[in-house]
């Protein structure tokens, strides 16, 4: 058995991937350890040692090119100003206060970022944002990449749409 890993707290077997001397058991969670790290979050981890969620990385490739398309992303945001928008997206691995700790503070990990905040008890992170300095689909890959996989299911878009004629019978 080898020494837990930093991040996630799985045993690292013996080959752990190091780095700045400490033990990962895979290349993601060295990878996401890094990027808090470089981005000063490291307090992360104060919150609840080894609370990390195991990371397998994937290369998310054109998954996500639906986002570029600009009539779906309306359909996603909740506001849109000019070049700020709104967007509430679900991310049903939101699971505790080092999740809500790091999602709330995207802003450090992307200047695009304006702001976000998390509803813990309907896992759901709402992210204002500048699409001149980060698009719908890369802020998604953002989250992927540090493994908080947001639910974007077609129910979402049908209900913006209804939502949308009903506001405009109510006015």
């Amino acid at each position: 058995m080898g020494a837990p890993c930093v991040h996630c707290g799985e045993d690292c077997g013996s080959h752990p991937v190091i780095w700045d001397d400490k033990p990962f058991c895979c290349h993601g969670c060295s990878t996401v350890y890094q990027i808090l790290n470089q981005n000063k979050l490291d307090k992360y981890y104060e919150i609840q040692p080894m609370a990390g969620i195991k990371v397998d990385r994937v290369e998310s490739g054109n998954k996500y090119a639906y986002l570029d398309n600009e009539e779906i992303a309306g359909k996603l945001l909740t506001f849109s100003d000019g070049n700020i928008h709104v967007v509430n997206l679900f991310v049903p691995t939101i699971h505790c206060a080092s999740c809500i700790w790091l999602l709330e503070n995207l802003h450090t990990l992307d200047a695009g970022v304006i702001q976000s905040s998390v509803n813990f008890p309907r896992k759901q992170v709402s992210i204002t944002f500048n699409s001149e300095e980060i698009t719908l689909r890369q802020l998604v890959e953002l989250l992927v990449s540090i493994h908080y996989v947001p639910e974007i299911t077609l129910d979402q878009l049908d209900k913006k749409d209804t939502l949308n004629s009903s506001r405009s019978l109510l006015l």
